[in-house]
């Protein structure tokens, strides 16, 4: 009577079930990273929705190095408009079509400093054609933004010919010439602008990149495979 049974030799086992407990931890590891996405998603979009927050509020959030709980939240800036500075946010696309953004400092009253305010998208011929505007005072509704800083591969700034590639207060206030800095910038949402006019601001876009369910499987699937061709390769037929 032929039998299989598993007998399963040292060497092998020494080098898969290590193999298998890696594999297991990534997968696992990418399904926390699923759930801590999926989460931060629900929170920004949350914020979104969230009563605005005062501008009072939100410079003592900074005072107490809590911007970060309240980005994403509804904020509106009143104060003096700078269009006379206003500064070329380079490569940035919208619905396929290249363009930028139209960054403009604002002073903001009663002397509480000066916040950026990206205004929004704008196509690459009308960027390029930037004409100073006048300043005057306004009223701008939009959302509380945290500086991101210089990406990896994204060139340095050039104040002098008002071409900027990320978005820098100390850099941009000293090119405009002006002070007091608030640590946050504002992005001007949808609702202030005519239809088809530039430049069009929009609500802060909260898809993120999330693929952590199809890694998670991948890994799960190369561990299950691995242990499949283990059990296969030693699997031997006993002949009684």
């Amino acid at each position: 009577m032929n039998r299989l049974r598993f007998r399963p030799t040292f060497w092998a086992t020494v080098v898969v079930v290590p193999a298998l407990i890696v594999l297991v931890a990534l997968g696992t590891w990418q399904v926390q990273r699923l759930h801590w996405k999926n989460n931060l998603i629900e929170t920004r979009a949350a914020r979104i929705a969230a009563p605005p927050v005062g501008l009072t509020e939100a410079l003592a959030a900074r005072d107490a190095g809590a911007l970060a709980e309240i980005e994403y939240r509804p904020v509106t800036v009143r104060g003096d408009l700078r269009n006379d500075l206003a500064m070329r946010l380079h490569n940035r696309v919208r619905n396929g079509a290249a363009g930028g953004h139209l960054v403009v400092p604002v002073e903001l009253a009663d002397g509480q400093g000066t916040v950026m305010v990206d205004r929004g998208w704008m196509p690459v011929a009308m960027l390029g054609d930037l004409e100073p505007g006048a300043p005057g005072p306004a009223a701008i509704d939009g959302f509380v933004r945290i500086y991101a800083g210089q990406g990896a591969f994204v060139p340095d700034n050039e104040p002098d010919r008002n071409n900027w590639f990320f978005l820098d207060e100390a850099g941009m206030l000293a090119a405009a010439g002006l002070g007091g800095p608030v640590g946050f910038y504002v992005q001007a949402g949808p609702g202030a602008y005519v239809p088809d006019a530039f430049p069009q601001g929009s609500v802060p876009d909260i898809n993120l990149r999330n693929s952590h369910l199809e890694y998670a499987v991948t890994w799960y699937a190369l561990a299950l495979v691995l242990a499949v061709i283990f059990v296969i390769f030693h699997l031997k037929r006993d002949e009684t």
